[in-house]
């Protein structure tokens, strides 16, 4: 591997979303004045499709994934970020714990150096701006181009949905688009799905069904792999650059949806069924899932978060409703369940629904 940091924290912390200027002042303080302990401190400003967020940092490990994660932001002193992100460790007294203020776009971490939420919360604070200033549409899904027509799978974490749409790029034509998230623009009827990262953040355990990735991770920084092994441990990361899986004629940067497919995983279910859209929004809006390694406490229990989305930080109900009615009028869904069938018997599901989109 490139590089292999183990943190202390190995998933998301608990939350508090909706603090006020005031408490987002003192915590910002609480930060500024860690920071100011050390002068070994961090910053960088990446471009998230067109909004500036800047990271502040006592965490070289959250430094180095942010830079290699994300396109780079302006880099003149003139041109000030439109989110900020402060990131801080080893501050006496707190336990681990992140919070985010609306009206002035600001994250604070406190004890925690997991990227996964740090690289989450960077991307729910573009799509707060985004959706409310540029009527832009944010999905936490991942999505493959196969037949020439876009294919977006969005589902809870460990259903499956990584694990397809590579899949879907196995096909002679099949190429990958995104991971994790997608910005989504919606002209005449049609949706427009570009990417948001430059690398993809991906689970290490991967490699069980694709063997073909292990090299390619031995050369990617990684994050919390055990004992050099990539599938001891659920949530392991590793940030791989897309063109690197397949080469660039496999990677693409914009799709036209033509399908949508939702996921869950159950013994009793149908295997697949299609949903029209009042039926997909009320499976997305109630967002049931099942608490898996990586995902936050309590492992095994069920939750809900609406849109399988835990990157959302500003519940907007109306305005995320209309977007996926405009989704579901550009797309048709279907609602399959991989804990019925084997993972090959899925995808090809999935790949019939994609031809006949």
């Amino acid at each position: 591997m490139l590089t292999n940091h183990m943190t202390d924290v190995k998933g998301r912390v608990a939350s508090s979303k909706e603090i006020s200027v005031e408490e987002r002042n003192e915590l910002v303080a609480l930060a500024q004045k860690k920071l100011d302990d050390n002068p070994e401190i961090y910053h960088w400003t990446a471009n998230i499709h067109g909004i500036a967020i800047k990271l502040h940092t006592n965490s070289y490990h959250l430094y180095d994934f942010w830079v290699e994660n994300w396109f780079a932001g302006p880099r003149t002193h003139t041109i000030l970020p439109h989110g900020l992100i402060y990131a801080v460790n080893g501050v006496e007294g707190h336990e681990p714990h992140a919070y985010y203020n609306h009206e002035t776009r600001t994250a604070i971490f406190i004890n925690t150096e997991y990227y996964g939420q740090c690289k989450s919360w960077a991307l729910g604070i573009a799509a707060d701006i985004l959706e409310t200033q540029h009527d832009m549409h944010s999905i936490h899904g991942s999505c493959a181009v196969v037949y020439g027509k876009g294919i977006v799978i969005i589902a809870p974490t460990g259903t499956g949905k990584s694990t397809h749409t590579w899949g879907l790029m196995q096909l002679p034509d099949g190429k990958i688009h995104s991971d994790d998230w997608i910005f989504v623009r919606y002209k005449k009827g049609i949706a427009l799905a570009d990417i948001s990262e430059r690398k993809f953040y991906l689970r290490t355990d991967m490699v069980k069904d694709f063997p073909n990735l292990e090299p390619l991770l031995r050369r990617s920084k990684c994050e919390n792999v055990e004992n050099d092994d990539f599938t001891s441990f659920g949530n392991s990361r590793a940030l791989l650059d897309p063109e690197w899986i397949a080469g660039p004629d496999k990677f693409i940067e914009r799709a036209v949806v033509k399908s949508v497919i939702l996921l869950r995983r159950d013994p009793d279910s149908p295997a697949e069924l299609e949903l029209n859209p009042d039926e997909a929004i009320k499976v997305l809006e109630e967002g049931k899932y099942q608490v898996l390694s990586g995902a936050g406490d309590n492992v095994g229990d069920f939750g809900y978060e609406p849109y399988y989305n835990p990157y959302l930080l500003v519940r907007r109900k109306e305005t995320q409703e209309k977007f996926f009615r405009n989704l579901f009028s550009a797309a048709k869904c279907h609602i399959l369940n991989t804990g019925v069938e084997s993972v090959e018997e899925s995808q090809e599901r999935i790949r019939r629904i994609a031809k006949e989109a």
